[in-house]
């Protein structure tokens, strides 16, 4: 049986000495996929952002964080949009994501909100490199 547990909360801010959650319509999660072999999650909310994960390795020494997932990579995948055409509100929403087959080192997803899809591609390389710059 699969256990759950949250582990943080990216909104979370103290008013008065307490500890409050505020929960914004763009934060809440509107698909999941895993990648084929489990190692990567991507996540994709309501305000177009696409949020991957990455599988935390196995340690013998603490057997209970086997399964935990750390984040890899964000980005912004959609905006909001207007179709002066049709005369409606696109919305950045992600209906959809799917991991394509890896090739080589590099991966690559699709995410998908009401009209576009959009190809994102990065390497382990790239990551690294981005994160050395904060």
């Amino acid at each position: 049986m699969a256990r759950w547990f949250h582990l943080s909360s990216f909104s979370a801010n103290k008013l008065n000495g307490l500890s409050c959650v505020f929960l914004f319509l763009a934060d809440i999660i509107s698909t999941v996929e895993f990648n084929a072999t489990g190692e990567l999650l991507a996540t994709g909310d309501k305000g177009g952002r696409v949020v991957v994960f990455q599988r935390e390795q196995e340690s013998k020494n603490q057997p209970h964080r086997r399964g935990e997932y750390n984040v890899y990579s964000t980005f912004q995948s959609h905006e909001p949009e207007f179709d002066y055409l049709k005369s409606l509100e696109i919305e950045e929403k992600i209906n959809k994501i799917r991991w394509l087959p890896q090739q080589n080192a590099a991966y690559f997803l699709l995410s998908t909100n009401d009209v576009w899809a959009e190809n994102t591609t990065w390497s382990s390389l790239e990551v690294a490199l981005d994160k050395s710059a904060f």
